[in-house]
């Protein structure tokens, strides 16, 4: 380990609290969380820790990811964490649901009630972790596709979990959905996942999403940018044979435009081989250059960007 890397862990080890939550049945897959000015939101999805395939999994050399059993005869539960104090305010049930991603969350009072709005990006079922699966991906199928953004509110009078937007996509006739009720429950009908926003806002009221798509036999075909006021998508760049990956939200320093920066990805292209690093403008997203790397990256999921690195750490 080099030296910045034992000063980073350090000052995490020194600077952190650590608070022990136990759990009615089993330990839930959790890959992330929301946060809003008071408040954590965890989510424990059906997908459960098992024992007994656990140790199977061990002696046997199997994959992790059969360690956790998917269950949606029971609900999903939202956890409400004071961040002050570490106290568990809340638990109460919502749908079943699976996800990989939170996308934000916010407070707000309505009429006389205290609520927890908070976006998600969703799966009807867990079928998505072994379509990942290498040997899957390299088969160019991806049958299922990604999620759909999902938004519920947390009644913290009430404890109780809503959907505003139950229902309100409906299937034509013949239509096929790999995620029906995360379709017809969704704020916009298009598969995204890996969702990022302006950093600005996470913890607050928000209008603007930005993920890649991936509808059924096309993984992570296009980026799009969502709007949540007028639930549309109301950007989207897509090129024939390429991979772009996580899009990250660079804000113009001083501006108090929500969409006003540029976004970065990096993209694989399949033909060539060849990686770049694509720039968009985040309000019109359309391109304003590209810049080939000496290397060739594979298509990847999570990045970040980082406006000064210091020495320090």
């Amino acid at each position: 380990m080099n030296e910045r890397s034992e000063k980073y862990n350090k000052l995490i080890k020194f600077n952190t609290q650590s608070y022990r939550y136990t759990y009615e049945d089993a330990a839930s897959y959790m890959h992330s969380a929301s946060i809003t000015e008071d408040y954590l939101i965890l989510s424990e999805i059906p997908l459960q820790f098992s024992l007994l395939p656990t140790i199977r999994i061990i002696s046997a050399s199997e994959l992790i990811t059969g360690m956790f059993k998917w269950n949606d005869s029971i609900p999903t539960y939202f956890c409400i964490i004071n961040l002050d104090t570490g106290e568990e305010l809340a638990r109460f049930p919502g749908p079943a649901f699976f996800t990989f991603h939170h996308i934000n969350a916010y407070q707000m009072k309505k009429d006389n009630e205290y609520l927890i709005v908070i976006d998600i990006c969703a799966y009807d079922h867990h079928r998505v972790i072994k379509e990942l699966f290498l040997d899957k991906l390299c088969q160019n199928t991806f049958p299922s596709g990604l999620g759909y953004v999902r938004r519920f509110h947390l009644n913290l009078t009430t404890k109780q979990c809503v959907e505003p937007f139950e229902n309100v996509q409906k299937l034509f006739t013949n239509q096929h959905e790999s995620h029906p009720i995360s379709y017809g429950n969704s704020l916009v009908p298009v598969q995204i996942d890996l969702p990022r926003i302006n950093a600005d806002y996470i913890g607050k009221f928000y209008r603007y999403i930005y993920a890649i798509r991936g509808p059924p036999g096309y993984f992570l075909d296009a980026l799009v940018k969502i709007d949540l006021e007028t639930r549309q998508v109301v950007g989207l760049w897509q090129k024939s044979c390429t991979s772009p990956s996580e899009p990250i939200f660079v804000s113009k320093s001083e501006s108090s435009e929500e969409d006003d920066g540029i976004i970065l990805t990096i993209v694989l292209e399949q033909k060539t081989k060849k990686s770049f690093i694509l720039i968009l403008y985040s309000k019109t997203f359309k391109e304003i250059t590209r810049a080939y790397l000496p290397i060739r990256i594979p298509f990847s999921f999570h990045e970040n960007f980082y406006h000064t690195i210091s020495n320090n750490i």
